[in-house]
Order: C-alpha cells, then sequence, then structure tokens
C-alpha cells in the first residue's frame, strides 16, 4: 500500500509540477497584494489621511458616486470597496456600457477625488499576478468564456491536497525526524531530507491553502460554466437602480439593521437579477471571519430591506466558507499570520524543487544499473580463429 501510494504521489506531482510552482510562487507575493500595491503605486493606491494630526471624514457617498459617474460616462458601476482607516484609497469598480468589461478605479474618498483612469482588472503588476494565480492566464482560450486555466487550478488545488495528505501517510512517524538533515549524503539523499522537512513543517498550511483552493476554483468554474452556461454575460446600457436610491442612506441604515455592522464593500445591480448589497463586518465574531461575513441586501429599486444576515447567527457551513478568504491568505492576523503564510506558501515551489531532483537522480540511478547489469549478462565476444 506504502508502495502504491509513493508512485502516485510521484505521478501526480509531476503533472501539476508547473501549476504547483507558478501558484506557490505568486501566491506568495500576493500575500502582500494590498502593501505592494502601495509601494509601488503610492499616488493611486495609498492615502496619507491617518497621519495628518487632523480629523477625516470620508464625504457623502452621493456625492463620491456621482464624481466618478460624471467623470467616467461611459461606464456604470458595478462594485465599491470602502476603506476607512485614512491609509487605503477606495477601489471602485466599473464596467464599461455596452459590453462586460470590468475596470478598475482608485478613489481618494475623502477629498472626493479620482486617483487613477479605469483599467482592466489584470493592467496592474500585482492584479496580473492574482489572475496568472488562479487562471494560468488561459481563460478565453478556444472561446471567450472557456475556463480552462480555472479548470486546470482546481485539478491543481485537489492534487495539492492529496499531496499533503499522501506525504504525511508515506512517512507516518514524520514527527520522530523533524530536525534530521544529513548534509554530508548524497544529492539524493539530501534532497530527499529537504522534501521530508518542508512537507513535514508547511503540511497544515499546506492542506489549508489546497482545500481553500479548490473551493474558490471550484465557485468560480460553477459560476462561469454552469450558472451562466450559453449565457453571454449582460452588457448594461445604463444603471440598473433607481434614480432615487439613496446610497449613503442605505450605508447608515446598515449600521442599525445589525448591531456593530461596519460596511466594506457594495456590490451594485449589474445584472438584472441583481440588487444591492452592502457587505461588511460585525465585532464577536470569530477570528477568521472576513471583512465580508454579512450582509445587508436592499432593493434596487425601492431601497426597501429584503435581508440582513449576521454572520455571528450564521450556519457552521457558512462561517466556514466565509473563513476560506482570510485563510487562503492569512489575512486573519494581521503582518504575524501574513509573514508565515508567505513563508509556508513557497513549501509547494520548494518541494516540487527537491521533489523533481529526487525523481531525476533515482532515474539515473536505475538506468546506471541496468546498464551496468546488461554489461556483465553480455557474453564475451567470440575469439577469432
Amino acid at each position: 500500500m506504502r508502495k502504491t501510494l509513493f508512485k502516485l504521489h510521484s505521478y501526480f506531482a509531476l503533472i501539476a509540477l508547473i501549476p504547483l510552482m507558478i501558484v506557490s510562487l505568486t501566491g506568495s507575493i500576493l500575500v502582500f497584494k494590498t502593501e505592494i500595491d502601495q509601494w509601488l503605486m503610492p499616488e493611486v493606491a495609498a492615502l496619507s489621511y491617518h497621519n495628518s494630526g487632523s480629523a477625516f471624514v470620508r464625504q457623502d457617498h452621493n456625492i463620491l458616486q456621482h464624481t466618478v459617474e460624471h467623470q467616467h460616462q461611459g461606464y456604470i458601476i458595478g462594485a465599491w470597496e470602502i476603506f476607512t482607516d485614512g491609509k487605503e484609497a477606495d477601489r471602485v469598480y466599473v464596467i464599461k456600457k455596452n459590453t462586460s468589461d470590468w475596470y478598475k478605479i482608485y478613489f481618494d474618498p475623502f477629498s472626493n477625488k479620482v486617483l487613477s483612469e479605469p483599467v482592466l482588472l489584470s493592467s496592474y503588476l500585482t492584479d496580473w499576478l492574482l489572475n496568472l494565480h488562479y487562471t494560468f492566464m488561459l481563460n478565453g482560450i478556444g472561446t471567450e468564456d472557456s475556463q480552462w486555466g480555472t479548470f486546470i487550478g482546481l485539478l491543481a488545488a485537489i492534487i495539492l491536497s492529496f499531496l499533503g495528505v499522501s506525504g504525511l501517510l508515506i512517512h507516518r512517524k514524520f514527527w520522530l525526524q523533524l530536525f534530521k538533515l544529513r548534509l554530508n549524503k548524497s544529492l539524493r539523499v539530501v534532497s530527499g531530507d529537504f522534501h521530508r522537512l518542508i512537507g513535514a513543517w508547511s503540511s497544515p498550511i499546506v492542506l489549508i491553502l489546497g482545500i481553500t483552493g479548490i473551493y474558490f476554483n471550484a465557485m468560480a468554474y460553477y459560476h462561469e460554466v454552469f450558472e451562466h452556461g450559453e449565457e453571454e454575460h449582460y452588457q448594461p446600457k445604463t444603471a440598473l437602480y433607481a434614480d432615487s436610491i439613496d446610497f449613503q442612506y442605505l450605508l447608515d441604515d446598515s449600521q442599525t439593521q445589525l448591531e456593530g455592522f461596519t460596511p466594506t464593500y457594495i456590490l451594485y445591480p449589474y445584472e438584472p437579477e441583481v440588487n444591492i448589497t452592502l457587505f461588511g463586518h460585525q465585532p464577536g465574531a470569530n477570528i477568521f471571519a472576513s471583512n465580508y461575513s454579512s450582509t445587508v441586501t436592499y432593493d434596487r429599486s425601492s431601497g426597501n430591506v429584503l435581508a440582513a444576515i449576521d454572520c455571528r447567527k450564521a450556519s457552521a457551513a457558512t462561517q466556514i466558507f466565509d473563513s476560506f478568504r482570510e485563510l487562503h491568505f492569512g489575512s486573519f492576523s494581521g503582518l504575524a499570520s501574513k509573514l508565515i503564510w508567505c513563508v509556508f506558501g513557497l513549501a509547494p515551489f520548494l518541494l516540487s524543487i527537491t521533489g523533481l531532483t529526487i525523481w531525476i537522480t533515482r532515474k539515473t540511478k536505475s538506468r546506471r544499473r541496468r546498464f551496468e547489469n546488461s554489461l556483465e549478462q553480455k557474453p564475451p565476444a567470440a575469439s577469432s580463429a
């Protein structure tokens, strides 16, 4: 059984070698996506109100929204990511009219100022890396709506989870050799020790990354292939909510609908079936609850409340799936958890290198042995008369 499991572990690792190396490298970088954006693009992604020495207040959201719509009349707003700390600029996601193409704008909600022009969602470096991380830049190949990249990402996440479990089963007593590293041995032995040590120490986080990766890729694939199916994405010509909707009132009202609710994201109607949903978080939620764990939904025509979901009272399954966002990127405990996730997120990359080294040295040794055996079995040449 152990021998069969070892073969399966090796074969699946070779099959998913390149995707896992890409996912590992990009994922470790993306743990610090916000920080990288603010470092590379301080003029659009970062704000400095938090250290200005004076009070700072977001302006009325209706005014902010009017500014975006007035300056970009060829677009409608699809979503608005809200930040109140004075450090991070809002991110406004807009859809070009008569298309299904989404763009991103950075916005200063304290000065009511557009900080960047609309760009496609994979235009900035970290957004391009995020697209590479999830789709390997393969979606849209063959047909415009194909999801090859998402499907490959799903398979890679499944294989990563299998490799994590099978590795622990192959090295059943891994805890007895957590510090064993024989540097004075052959390349194969050293690679094997590194492979075992990296796998053992990183296995909890690798399994978390694999399981959450399965969820995110499966949801994305299901949404695009089964929910949309053969339907083309809706191409809005105008905003899909009533002109009378007061978005600042909705933001204020949402905080009365749910105790301690802090809005972090507004989802606008971007398709005929979609209403207005405010996502946010509440105090007292579990440590892994995301910033989008609670929601308040309003009718897009009347502004009436349709639903208010308190994450603290949600089912266990709902809370678990919501926690996947924080667990996948390690953002649940600030800088400490991010650093841990960044370092251990490199494990699949390092395991790929050490595993490939083990496989190559084993194959080389096997060929050499077969060659030597063939020489030993070859009959001596007949002597000349």
